[in-house]
């Protein structure tokens, strides 16, 4: 199930502790470069909707990735060096 909409959003502040919705709802991600950066993605460990365990994925910088992400583990992206933010097609929270 892929996200067609985003209908709600935000910005992720921390992962100290990792990153996750309610309910086991899917997300997607953006992640943007704050300054300097020339890669065109970045390897975020992460568990999708279908995944047994988290896994490092590519995530294309600045623009959503296609992916149903359920958890992003705890400090898998440098907030230091990049914004991201997360976007969901459910609202049930």
């Amino acid at each position: 199930m892929q996200i067609s909409r985003i209908l709600t959003h935000g910005k992720i502040e921390t992962l100290k502790e990792g990153f996750r919705l309610p309910h086991s709802s899917i997300f997607s991600v953006y992640v943007r470069p704050k300054e300097g950066i020339v890669e065109t993605d970045l390897l975020v460990n992460c568990r999708c909707i279908c995944d047994d365990k988290p896994s490092d994925l590519p995530v294309p910088l600045n623009e959503w990735t296609p992916a149903a992400i359920v958890e992003i583990t705890p400090n898998a992206i440098e907030l230091d060096m990049y914004d991201v933010y997360w976007g969901a097609g459910n609202t049930n929270y």
